[in-house]
């Protein structure tokens, strides 16, 4: 079944089926969590999908309307992987610390956004990703670069199979110095993006950014938060998975294949037994499976090649003044950029989000609360005018805590062309899905359209 038949299948099934508003069901213990205690169903549908995060939540939610009985096993102590949300009723402020942004055309989160009866808002910084003339003071780059850019990425459009791969074998930053881009506008370009992709734009294949530029889905042209925080999403998706069984603190350590079952041991000795299995972790975690039989040799490569870009989030709060809507700000410092959301501008309190990437992302992974609360106050110096709330200044989050990975979002170094293909066939019955794994990657989009793909094939 391709996805498009999947899709009108899937909508007259659901057709009528009323969406239950946004509930928490998991806290911060390990263990086993489930919805409710009612007996679950003895059928001989049966999935079992490794990962807790959207692509793996999505992919449950899918099943579960295909008639599956569903097992999600999720090693960290909250759903939601990449995705997380500060909020503070008293102080109406809500900020995304993971998963933020969410594209014009990403029809596939919209839609979902949509059916879980959430609300999408404008993003108020999402114009300084806008290549284009007339946000040229933001991002320092000439006209005559712009056009530049405005070709190449248009042009990519028709390139063939052996041009990509041409373009694949040299970063990005490479590739404009040589359409003429100068150091500055590279400088700027990397600063820009980095925010996104968790790395400099010199780590990337060419190829890899002018398909994200020139897609309509691409991760790099941001426009909505949902308003709320992105959470909710997380949080309605447990709540729609009522009846089905949700396992925190649990890790899958092998995975057997005999016939049309399939075996899932975990790390508490359990094995659960199903007919099949949607595989959403990232690729180095797959690794870390002992598989029989084993996998592809294809996949293994594949899985040695991907990288992640790493990126950490973190809170000041800071007293509101009016000059702090729209801001957004670029340092030297190890906090890096510092913005403000809409959503994160209290009465009298305002959360300034710090960006930090690559190298200087493990400082706040690593570091202490004493050695973060430092980098930040020396950071927030540099920039000024903040007057920091002395009861609790800093929010600090750990996306390597949360998930036990180091990198946020899959990263595609020059001569990584095609390495995603080998896992859009099943191997035997495991189902491969995750942000890493969609056509355009590094969204909140990627991870949902990489479900509906893979559960069309099932």
């Amino acid at each position: 079944m391709n996805r498009k038949t999947f899709l009108k299948n899937l909508t007259a099934t659901a057709a009528g089926v009323s969406l239950l508003s946004p509930k928490k069901f998991y806290g911060q213990s390990t263990g086993v969590v489930t919805a409710e205690t009612k007996p679950r169903p003895s059928g001989p549908k049966k999935a079992i999908v490794l990962g807790g995060g959207l692509s793996g939540l999505y992919s449950a939610y899918l099943l579960k309307q295909t008639g599956y009985d569903v097992t999600v096993i999720e090693r960290g102590d909250r759903f939601g992987g990449r995705i997380s949300t500060y909020s503070n009723a008293e102080s109406g402020i809500v900020q995304d610390l993971g998963g933020e942004w969410i594209g014009e055309n990403q029809t596939d989160i919209k839609s979902l956004v949509k059916q879980l009866g959430l609300e999408l808002v404008s993003a108020n910084i999402s114009e300084r990703f806008l290549l284009s003339k007339t946000n040229s003071d933001s991002h320092k780059i000439s006209s005559t670069s712009i056009d530049t850019l405005d070709k190449v990425i248009d042009l990519h459009k028709s390139l063939g199979t052996s041009q990509k791969q041409g373009l694949d074998k040299i970063n990005f930053s490479s590739y404009a110095r040589y359409q003429g881009l100068s150091e500055e506008e590279i400088r700027s370009m990397n600063e820009l993006y980095r925010i996104i992709l968790g790395a400099d734009l010199n780590q990337i294949s060419s190829e890899s950014v002018l398909d994200d530029l020139s897609a309509l889905q691409s991760a790099l042209k941001p426009k909505y938060l949902v308003k709320g925080g992105a959470e909710q999403i997380i949080q309605s998706l447990v709540a729609q998975l009522k009846g089905q069984e949700l396992l925190l603190g649990e890790m899958a350590t092998k995975v057997s294949q005999q016939k049309n079952q399939v075996s899932v041991e975990l790390s508490s000795g359990r094995t659960i037994k199903g007919n099949l299995v949607i595989c959403t972790l990232p690729s180095a975690a797959v690794l870390d499976i002992k598989w029989t039989p084993t996998l592809p040799k294809d996949l293994i490569y594949s899985a040695l090649r991907m990288q992640t870009g790493k990126i950490s989030k973190n809170i000041c709060f800071v007293k509101s003044n009016t000059g702090l809507s729209n801001f957004f700000q670029n340092t030297n410092t190890a906090a890096e950029t510092f913005y403000v959301s809409d959503l994160a501008i209290g009465a009298n309190i305002t959360a300034v989000t710090s960006i930090t990437t690559g190298d200087k992302a493990s400082l706040f992974e690593k570091g202490s609360d004493r050695q973060k609360k430092i980098l930040m106050e020396s950071a927030l110096e540099e920039l000024g005018n903040f007057e920091i709330i002395a009861e609790k200044p800093f929010h600090f989050h750990s996306f390597q805590k949360t998930t036990g990975r180091s990198g946020f979002v899959s990263l595609f170094p020059p001569g990584s062309y095609g390495i995603k293909d080998v896992w859009n066939e099943p191997f035997e019955r495991v189902f491969f899905a995750g942000e890493h794994l969609a056509l355009h990657t590094g969204s909140m989009d990627s991870a949902v359209a990489s479900s509906i793909q893979a559960i069309s094939k099932t």
